[in-house]
């Protein structure tokens, strides 16, 4: 049995509109979600860490995926209003065992 395709870990910037102040738990809960409905198409994405910042309206978040292109469908199904990707890079190549250290 093959081992599967290689998750790599992948870190996202998206433009997110919210006023100060708001509560930004429904970011996560859409992000959980929008994982949990890329199962079963192969290895789903995961939020390993989501961070923003409302000085200039950008979400930044660190996702672990096979391909840029998972990255790109799990933001596009994430039903976050008003986010637009800007920038997609790998910041760990070969991540598929996370490794003490």
């Amino acid at each position: 049995m093959s081992p599967g395709p290689e998750m790599q870990c992948y870190m996202a910037e998206l433009r997110l509109q919210a006023e100060a102040g708001t509560d930004l738990s429904w970011v996560g809960q859409s992000l959980d979600s929008a994982c949990r409905r890329l199962q079963g198409v192969g290895p789903s994405p995961q939020i390993l860490s989501a961070v923003h910042v409302p000085d200039d309206g950008r979400l930044s978040c660190i996702v672990r995926a096979t391909s840029r292109d998972d990255v790109l469908r799990l933001f596009e199904i994430s039903l976050l209003p008003s986010a637009r990707v800007v920038d997609v890079v790998v910041v760990e190549a070969g991540s598929s065992e996370m490794k003490p250290g």
